[in-house]
């Protein structure tokens, strides 16, 4: 295998990208491991109402879950399918460019090699590639973990979906008085200018 050929170096600096993005989701697991072993002996002293029923192991795995920096594990995955793919997608898209430009006129600027066709390969790996970022992307999301503070809650055996939060009425609408005549109308504070026809 030539290791100087593009596509190789790609692959490589692909590959290398992929270890350093898993190299930073590792370092920050570890990280917050030790950050949540802290924060649960802190909560046990200060404040153990938040932590009433909750031991340290499952407080130690929401709080990881929860702050974890998930991108960098997905964007290492997307790396790694990306480079896996291109070669079968290499095939799979000479395969079909006979197919593609069969109806046309066969002049000689539809062969391999030719603009037409590097045109054809170039947005051709570009939406195979677009394909595995949202593959990963939609799996990033689909696979969301819960925010640290309503997981704690219901670790705790709180009801959380039944809990419901007060807005404060801000400042502006205590003075916002409707007119009972034109309730679709905003009041401004002023009077309406009288139209004549």
């Amino acid at each position: 295998m030539d290791l100087s050929h593009p596509f190789a170096i790609a692959g490589i600096t692909g590959l290398v990208a992929a270890a350093a993005f898993l190299i930073r989701w590792v370092a920050a697991r570890r990280r917050l491991m030790e950050d949540a072993r802290i924060e649960y002996a802190e909560r046990c002293e200060s404040k153990p109402a938040t932590v009433r029923g909750v031991d340290a192991a499952a407080f130690e795995r929401l709080y990881v879950a929860a702050y974890e920096p998930r991108w960098a594990l997905y964007a290492a995955g997307t790396l790694v399918l990306a480079i896996a793919i291109t070669p079968l997608a290499a095939l799979g898209l000479v395969a079909l460019w006979p197919v593609i430009v069969m109806g046309l006129d066969g002049g000689p600027w539809y062969d391999e090699g030719y603009y037409p066709w590097m045109f054809y390969m170039f947005f051709g790996f570009c939406l195979i590639w677009a394909a595995c970022g949202a593959l990963m992307a939609r799996i990033h999301h689909a696979r969301s973990p819960e925010g640290f503070v309503p997981a704690l809650a219901r670790a705790r055996g709180e009801p959380f979906d039944d809990i419901v939060i007060p807005r404060k009425r801000p400042k502006w609408a205590v003075r916002a008085v409707p007119d009972p005549k034109n309730p679709g109308q905003r009041d401004t504070g002023t009077e309406p200018a009288n139209e004549t026809n």
